[in-house]
């Protein structure tokens, strides 16, 4: 591995970690022919089950539809105490914290708050527009990742600009992109940035005027019960996984640093109250339906058979079938929330250690499952 990938973990995980992904999801549904006699239930404890634990910490699973229900959790949260890691416990979801900023972002517009194709120099005040590239793009293109912004996270934003490993704040991460140039012509074409949610948190932020903890409290969590969902706070309740791993200190631990922090990832969530989160949002019943076909309507490509909408992934497989959510990474730790309209099912799936491998393999193995289509009936 080179020594910018090795520096850069939170895109590694959301970028090359489906690149690996997508072949092997695509292999295992389309090139599945034998038929297993166990219980969805039981693939799925054999998943986790398989993982090495001298590898792995500790994993959860949560995988809910009409025709199937697992809850799993396997191994530790800590590794030095022996706790075991528990459904009950707080997952750091990283850039799925992405899914809830674009919600917020398209019910802006319908409010006639913001127009999501407007440039964003109509929006941002001038001692941040001053200290971007480019004010050309537009809000669509920031949370579609086609503006152009440069990634603030890379090589010297983790040397340098981030050795205290506290909050990722905006004034931070406007820093961290000094002397960067635009990655593409605005609307040319995909490239991740995580700096477009810090802008478009700004502009949240600015017409509503109010701060972004507690529009997601008052537009989303309440409305949803979500309880046990919190964004940026330190240590919140059940907050007790460490994760570990980052570059060159494969297991060091991570949980005294505060990266889960920011609109692009600082999102800390319950298995149970994300899972509810990406089904309202996904399904056709769904309370945020309409938000969430917003998101995914007229997608960017990204790669074959992959795109990227608003605040949201979308797989398909040779056969057709989509799934839509996000993944998200921070050091030592790893998410995926989606969702399989073709079975109405949902899934979480996280672990305590940077191992994108290992990964990627649990969760192809898992989408497999779910996409199967014995269990739509």
């Amino acid at each position: 591995m080179s020594v910018v990938m090795a520096m850069e973990p939170r895109r590694s995980a959301l970028v090359y970690l489906f690149h690996l992904l997508i072949l092997t999801f695509f292999v295992a549904v389309d090139g599945a022919a034998d038929v297993n006699e166990l219980t969805a239930e039981s693939q799925l404890q054999t998943i986790i089950d398989s993982v090495p634990t001298k590898k792995i910490p500790g994993i959860i699973l949560l995988v809910e539809g009409p025709n199937i229900s697992f809850h799993g959790a396997r191994g530790h949260a800590d590794r030095k105490t022996k706790t075991p890691i528990e459904m009950e416990h707080s997952l750091r979801a990283g850039s799925v914290c992405k899914t809830y900023v674009a919600a917020l972002a398209n019910m802006a517009e319908n409010e006639e708050l913001i127009d999501l194709d407007l440039p964003i120099d109509q929006y941002l005040k001038a001692e941040v527009l001053d200290r971007l590239p480019t004010s050309a793009p537009t809000i669509r293109q920031l949370l579609n990742h086609t503006s152009g912004i440069p990634d603030y996270y890379g090589v010297r934003f983790y040397l340098k600009d981030w050795k205290d490993r506290g909050p990722l704040t905006t004034d931070l991460v406007l820093h961290a992109i000094r002397g960067k140039k635009v990655t593409n012509t605005p609307g040319e074409k995909f490239s991740y940035s995580n700096t477009n949610y810090h802008l478009v948190a700004l502009i949240l932020e600015a017409v509503y005027q109010r701060p972004l903890e507690k529009l997601f409290r008052e537009r989303i969590f309440e409305p949803l019960k979500l309880q046990a969902t919190y964004y940026n706070m330190h240590f919140p309740p059940g907050d007790a996984i460490h994760g570990y791993g980052s570059p060159g200190r494969s297991w060091k631990d991570t949980y005294e640093w505060q990266e889960n922090t920011g609109p692009d990832g600082g999102m800390i969530i319950r298995p149970a109250d994300l899972a509810k989160w990406i089904r309202e949002l996904f399904s056709q019943k769904g309370q945020y339906a309409h938000i969430g076909a917003k998101m995914k309507s007229n997608p960017v490509i990204e790669d074959e058979r992959k795109w990227q909408g608003m605040g949201v992934e979308i797989l398909q497989s040779r056969s057709g079938i989509e799934i839509v959510g996000h993944t998200g990474a921070v050091d030592g730790y790893l998410t995926a929330a989606f969702y399989v309209p073709a079975t109405d099912t949902v899934m979480v799936l996280h672990m305590n250690k940077s191992d994108n491998k290992i990964f990627s393999s649990v969760l192809s193995k898992t989408l497999r499952i779910i996409t199967s289509q014995e269990h739509q009936e």
